[in-house]
């Protein structure tokens, strides 16, 4: 399955139907979400999709506005709030932060979805035709491939988009390499190979933090309910969004690159809950945001027919990635000087090449998948790397 994200152009009239759907369906969750909660409360009774689906013509039968709404897509609502208490529950079994499923407000529901084509949406050239809707102008930026099977309206900063998931055949594995690498994501760098190689960090969020500044600042001199203040709030948003893009644009161009050059690649598996508990490098750590990085990589490399390890991260900055011997330094110290060895490298090239060690005796066990966390044991002392 693949997404293809394309821009609407919708006129003032389709504008204002999307708008009103999007308000009809945000409501369906809330009152569905409230019903649950009501029906356990007063009578202990556990309502499920099947049974709000249920009440959905004598809803539509009582409101205009709901019945304009395709019929599809009021049910793919409820299947939305089915699926949030199903990860409640999941949540609560494996002892998590449960996280119940909360209301929707005006600013959190940006999206609604027609859950299968037949009869509720086709593209036709550049027009996309909606069921109940009409026919949208959009931004055709690559063309469609594969078997349509979903659509999903999505209402961001600078305007809608519609999202189509399609059934795709399965692109041919690109060529071997040979090639192994390890990959030490860090701040100085974002990313450290074990060749030595660096990937500069471009820290999209501090360089723009001056104009984020100037936008929050103009959001919290409006008041509230203006127009003014309406401005403002959009205008920091497409401030957001351009941090975003311009960060997954990076991302995907990093990742290419990597799937490109090597077989098998292996990475950290890092606590970024636990570490962005450090106040002086939160913000730098979410500005990297590996945890998204490492999901686009996996995905990259499952489409290439690459393979991907996460491995054990404790220690991959002390251990001697020559004999193993572990030497303790500060974060500040950012060379390792093995006392065992003699061995000396960058700190972060020598934690890539312990992570590529580690991933190369996962993807030398037999029967260990590919994203087992695996403690490395104490090696002699040698190089033993290729």
């Amino acid at each position: 399955m693949r997404a293809f994200k394309y821009k609407l152009k919708p006129s003032a009239r389709i504008e204002a139907m999307l708008w009103q759907w999007l308000r009809v369906c945000r409501e369906l969750y809330n009152s569905g979400l409230h019903e649950r909660r009501e029906a356990w409360r007063l009578q202990r009774i556990s309502l499920n999709y099947v049974t709000q689906a249920a009440e959905l013509p004598e809803v539509k039968a009582g409101r205009d506005d709901v019945a304009r709404v395709n019929a599809q897509v009021l049910q793919d609502v409820l299947r939305r709030l089915e699926k949030a208490f199903a990860g409640f529950f999941r949540r609560v079994k494996a002892g998590e932060t449960p996280g119940f499923p909360r209301f929707q407000g005006a600013n959190r529901y940006d999206s609604f979805t027609f859950p299968q084509a037949k009869g509720a949406f086709r593209l036709e050239g550049r027009f996309l035709h909606l069921s109940k809707i009409g026919k949208v102008k959009l931004h055709l930026s690559r063309p469609l491939a594969g078997i349509p099977k979903t659509c999903t309206l999505k209402r961001e900063a600078d305007g809608w988009y519609a999202v189509i998931t399609c059934e795709t055949a399965p692109k041919p594995a690109l060529p071997e390499t040979g090639q192994a690498v390890g990959i030490d994501l860090g701040l100085e760098s974002f990313a450290r190979l074990d060749d030595d190689r660096a990937i500069e960090n471009p820290r999209f969020l501090k360089t723009a933090e001056r104009r984020l500044k100037t936008a929050q600042r103009a959001v919290s001199r409006k008041r509230r309910g203006s127009r003014n203040r309406r401005k403002a709030v959009r205008l920091l948003a497409r401030h957001h969004q351009r941090i975003e893009r311009q960060r997954r644009d990076f991302f995907f161009k990093t990742a290419n690159a990597l799937v490109a050059q090597y077989d098998r690649i292996a990475v950290e598996d890092l606590n970024i809950k636990g570490m962005v508990k450090n106040h002086h490098l939160a913000k730098a750590i979410h500005d990297a945001a590996w945890h998204s990085f490492i999901l686009i990589l996996s995905e990259k490399a499952a489409w290439a027919g690459r393979k991907l390890v996460k491995v054990n991260a404790r220690f991959s900055s002390s251990d001697c990635s020559q004999c193993g011997h572990r030497v303790r330094k500060s974060l500040s110290e950012r060379e390792h000087r093995c006392i065992a060895c003699g061995f000396v490298a960058q700190r972060d090239t020598n934690a890539a090449l312990e992570i590529k060690a580690r991933g190369l005796r996962v993807w030398g066990e037999a029967g260990l998948p590919a994203s087992v966390n695996h403690e490395p044991a104490r090696r002699p002392t040698g190089n033993l790397h290729p």
